[in-house]
């Protein structure tokens, strides 16, 4: 995938595909505005970028804060000009339980962590987009299209995304943006590997068999990697997808598909 001369901010660079995103951006040609919670391991990612001969601004921000957005975005623009491509792979996990159980504060704070970041985000950065046929891609996630159970809010926040995508996409197309979603199925790393030790936990069939009945479940018997999924969000990135918006694509090695 070419991204040579394109400008991206990549939100939600933690361990996992966060990282996966800024080092596939990086190796595509692409200079990179870092953003999380975590300014240390934001600079351990641009050095990755760096070491590849690509720019890298580190900007630590709670995507929450609108005020903090925009000062993001201030110094987006001081130092790149313009802005091609946003990739929103923040999010904030909500407790697990029955839905019932969950307090207002709690539904509150999934909004902030899920939706209102994103939105923040973007119309902050939205002056440095317009009119460069640029790329917003959100990242959702399988409890989209198969809620785990107990995982209610996190489910309904990453559905509520993919009707964001559809949204924003008719309200900005004019302005050439193009809006598109990447929803993950099951992503191969440590956390999947606590997840499958919890499910087997909950279900008394133990981690191993808890994976396997999982990959067994899709198409090609076995998940994803955080590379698959970072090409697919470069793809929305780059030239190749400039009549591509308002969509949704899984990658999920034939998890789900409807």
């Amino acid at each position: 995938m070419d991204l040579s001369g394109r400008y991206a901010a990549i939100a939600g660079v933690g361990p996992g595909l966060g990282r996966e995103l800024a080092v596939t951006f990086a190796a595509a040609g692409a200079d990179l505005a870092l953003l999380a919670r975590r300014a240390s391991y934001l600079e351990q990612v641009a050095g990755e970028v760096t070491a590849a001969g690509r720019a890298a601004l580190c900007l630590p921000a709670d995507l929450t804060d609108r005020a903090r957005c925009a000062e993001a975005a201030r110094r987006v623009g001081e130092h790149y000009g313009a802005l091609d491509v946003l990739v929103h792979n923040a999010f904030a996990r909500p407790p697990l339980g029955s839905l019932g159980e969950r307090t207002p504060a709690e539904w509150h704070a999934a909004v902030d962590g899920n939706l209102l970041s994103a939105t923040n985000l973007l119309y902050e950065l939205l002056p440095l987009m317009k009119g460069r046929s640029a790329s917003v891609v959100l990242v959702s996630s399988i409890s989209a299209r198969q809620p785990y159970p107990e995982s209610g809010i996190y489910a309904a926040m990453k559905s509520a995304m993919l009707t964001l995508v559809q949204v924003m996409a008719r309200e900005l197309g004019p302005h050439g943006i193009r809006v598109n979603a990447v929803v993950p199925g099951y992503i191969e790393s440590d956390n999947l590997e606590a997840f499958f030790a919890d499910a087997g936990a909950r279900s008394g069939a133990g981690t191993a068999q808890a994976r396997h009945d999982a990959e067994a479940a899709t198409c090609l018997g076995r998940f994803v990697t955080a590379r698959e999924v970072a090409e697919v969000v470069a793809f929305f990135g780059s030239p190749a997808s400039t009549g591509v918006t308002g969509q949704t694509l899984d990658v999920n090695a034939g998890q789900w598909f409807g």
